[in-house]
């Protein structure tokens, strides 16, 4: 999904934390990053490493950071549209998804290792 988003942290060009409208995270950049502190820029974040997906009993839309990198986020898995529908939408592989049917329409935390992003 891409987002706008304002750059608040560069760490050796690899871990990178952005601001998108309220929400603050952190991910990894592939490439190193030439995009100045608090300059505005738009953001294609993907989940990246092994996900999981679960029914969750919180029934709100978050994202709760487990680590450096790993997140917890928290919404309503679409299938048909290939997203978790959370503060920040996210895709998600529609291939993976095809096992996980049964969660469609109800609130899900999908556990992700790490958020990539790729800058335009």
């Amino acid at each position: 999904m891409k987002y706008n988003c304002v750059i608040k942290e560069i760490e050796d060009d690899e871990e990178v934390t952005i601001q998108i409208g309220k929400v603050t995270i952190t991910g990894f950049v592939n490439i190193g990053i030439n995009i100045p502190k608090d300059e505005e820029t738009e953001v294609e974040i993907e989940l990246y490493d092994d996900i999981e997906i679960e029914e969750s009993n919180i029934h709100e839309k978050s994202i709760l950071s487990k680590g450096t990198f790993s997140y917890s986020i928290f919404g309503i898995l679409d299938i048909d549209n290939g997203i978790i529908s959370s503060i920040l939408d996210f895709a998600i592989d529609r291939e993976y998804l095809f096992e996980y049917g049964f969660l469609d329409g109800k609130y899900v935390e999908v556990k992700v290792g790490r958020l990539d992003f790729c800058f335009d």
